[in-house]
């Protein structure tokens, strides 16, 4: 059956609405959107530093713990940890949105060519598919920051380079299956060419895979972020981030938990939310996995 991206709206959009994990996730990203969106109106800024006094005169040494003023304390500058974090979820979004949609761009690209032409630019395609997956991804995205010099452009452009294989592994299966439909060999017996056969008939029907997969990986990207900026490789003061917000934390674990500790706990929750809306994207893309688990349910 030939399915357009219009008969998206058709899908059991309902059981998205129903299930109470996922529109609480909704729920969470969209209040972190609106902070990160309008952080300069909710927030100060976050590299303003802060020294305090005592009645006496002497001056008293940051971090300062969680106050009205500060709520979620400072840090070992005087920097207001939460006016930092509001900063740094708007630079985890958009490298996780940005990441993404550059890794999903060229992975479903490479895996239309590689799953319906001939097999020898899908063995190529393939070929460096492997090579890719091959090197730890961390490790692979620390090399090319190390070589072109950390930054947001440059955490970007590195995660992107080393998500695309997933991708085009996932499309490349959906097009062998998808290819072979009547729909796509009648577009070839009335002259239609390779390209309009990928984008009107095949591409349409791969569409509901990509959509989960770009939404799933969205906190891959971001936890990547965060762990290339724990360690150094990542977003470079004082463009704050919430990987190395935790990273200037942990040495003050022990003395002022809650430096790291709320930033780890925003990170949580942002990641969380984002895989409890696939997860939801996953019954809504896939109705038949959906009602075969009905009728097993209600079988048992």
């Amino acid at each position: 059956m030939r399915l357009s991206i219009r008969e998206f709206a058709t899908f059991d959009w309902r059981r998205f609405r129903q299930t109470r994990l996922p529109l609480i996730g909704v729920g969470v990203i969209l209040v972190f959107v609106l902070l990160a969106a309008f952080a300069p109106y909710i927030v100060t800024d976050p590299t303003q530093i802060e020294m305090r006094r005592e009645q006496s005169g002497e001056t008293i040494n940051p971090p300062f713990p969680p106050s009205p003023r500060n709520l979620f304390g400072t840090d070992q500058l005087g920097r207001d940890i939460f006016a930092r974090v509001v900063f740094g979820l708007r630079t985890s979004l958009i490298v996780g949105i940005l990441v993404r949609g550059l890794s999903m761009i060229a992975g479903t690209m490479l895996g239309l060519i590689s799953g319906y032409f001939p097999k020898a630019v899908d063995d190529v395609i393939m070929r460096i598919t492997d090579i890719m997956l091959a090197f730890p991804v961390i490790l692979l995205a620390m090399t090319v920051t190390a070589v072109l010099g950390p930054g947001l452009v440059t955490v970007c452009v590195a995660l992107a380079l080393v998500a695309w294989p997933d991708v085009a592994r996932l499309v490349r299966g959906q097009v062998l299956a998808v290819r072979e439909q009547t729909y796509v060999e009648a577009a070839r017996s009335v002259g239609a060419g390779n390209w309009r056969i990928l984008l009107r008939h095949v591409l349409p029907n791969c569409m509901g895979p990509i959509i989960v997969a770009f939404s799933m990986g969205i906190p891959g990207a971001i936890m990547y972020e965060a762990g290339l900026s724990f360690f150094g490789f990542g977003i470079q003061p004082p463009t704050p981030s919430l990987g190395s917000i935790i990273s200037d934390g942990r040495g003050y674990i022990t003395v002022a938990p809650w430096y790291p500790g709320f930033p780890g706990l925003v990170l949580t929750l942002l990641v969380l939310s984002v895989n409890l809306v696939g997860d939801g994207l996953i019954d809504v893309m896939n109705p038949r996995a959906a009602r075969g688990t009905r009728r097993g349910d209600s079988a048992a």
